[in-house]
């Protein structure tokens, strides 16, 4: 049984007339006759009833006709889908991340991806890097966000911004310190760094930007992320260097610092894989690429 026998018969069963139906479907009349036979010996019944003028159904006729437009209706669905999915309107994207690109950069840019592309469904694990790299060798990730990755030949890195580093302060300690403050200054006190593990990251560019100054900074811990060691300064005399878009949220008792003679940003990278055309992610990429500049 083929498509073309199916239409053919539901523009006979349409039209009540062989030759009517030959002519909708711009063919001769004897192939349309022909195939209607074939169906009828195939389903082992006839379909239909022959009448000076014309055709009817017969009851085995009005069910092939009833499941034959349903048949057909599926197809083109199938059909329709399947060119949505190769031109990454519809599918499932995988996205992880690891650390504070959770606050700006992935909202920002799986917002825009669902306005572009409503049909298609969005996955989000926080991840760590290393395991961001293997799910996506392994297929089950198609893009991961962080700030440092290492350079893996099989990956892209792509650098999508930078953002600018605050001071995380207890509100006592701002109204002492009064308006924007050095990293000298914030040397002085204990510090809460973040994230933990996967390692490099934004506390080992930290340590750095410190230790640049020719001062050894005094780590007190290393919380499991931002909202960690903000309740920890919060906690007490401590402070933390943060991110512009945790700067921005806020936080009970707590004053966000420009840091002043810190020209560093720091950097938000997407990784994936180097040669995965998965539509989805193709259609994903060039969401992001318009949303996030550099």
């Amino acid at each position: 049984m083929e498509f073309r026998q199916l239409r053919y018969f539901l523009a006979v069963a349409e039209t009540g007339n062989i030759g009517r139906a030959a002519e909708r479907l711009n063919v001769s009349q004897p192939p349309v006759s022909r195939q209607i036979q074939a169906l009828e010996t195939e389903a082992g019944a006839a379909l239909l009833l022959r009448t000076p003028k014309g055709v009817e159904l017969t009851d085995a006729g009005r069910t092939f006709a009833a499941e034959a437009e349903r048949v057909l209706s599926q197809a083109e669905r199938t059909l329709t889908r399947t060119r949505a999915s190769g031109r990454g309107e519809i599918g499932k994207l995988e996205v992880g991340f690891f650390g504070s690109p959770i606050y700006r950069t992935v909202p920002l840019a799986l917002r825009a991806f669902h306005r572009a592309r409503p049909d298609c469904e969005v996955a989000l694990t926080r991840i760590g890097k290393r395991e961001q790299m293997t799910a996506i060798r392994e297929g089950r990730l198609h893009i991961g966000f962080a700030r440092y990755y290492a350079k893996n030949p099989d990956l892209k890195v792509e650098q999508l911004g930078e953002e600018k580093l605050y001071a995380a302060v207890p509100e006592d300690l701002a109204a002492m310190l009064r308006g924007a403050v050095s990293l000298e200054q914030l040397a002085e006190y204990p510090l809460v760094l973040f994230p933990a593990g996967d390692r490099p990251g934004l506390a080992d560019e930290v340590i750095r930007l410190i230790r640049e100054r020719g001062v050894e900074p005094d780590i007190e811990s290393v919380a499991e992320d931002a909202a960690a060691a903000l309740a920890l300064v919060a906690s007490g005399t401590r402070v933390a260097i943060v991110p512009e878009p945790v700067a921005e949220l806020g936080f009970p008792a707590l004053a966000f610092l420009p840091i002043s003679g810190c020209p560093a940003g720091i950097p938000v990278h997407c990784i994936y894989g180097a040669e995965d055309d998965a539509p989805v992610l193709r259609a994903f990429l060039d969401i992001l690429h318009e949303t996030v500049t550099k």
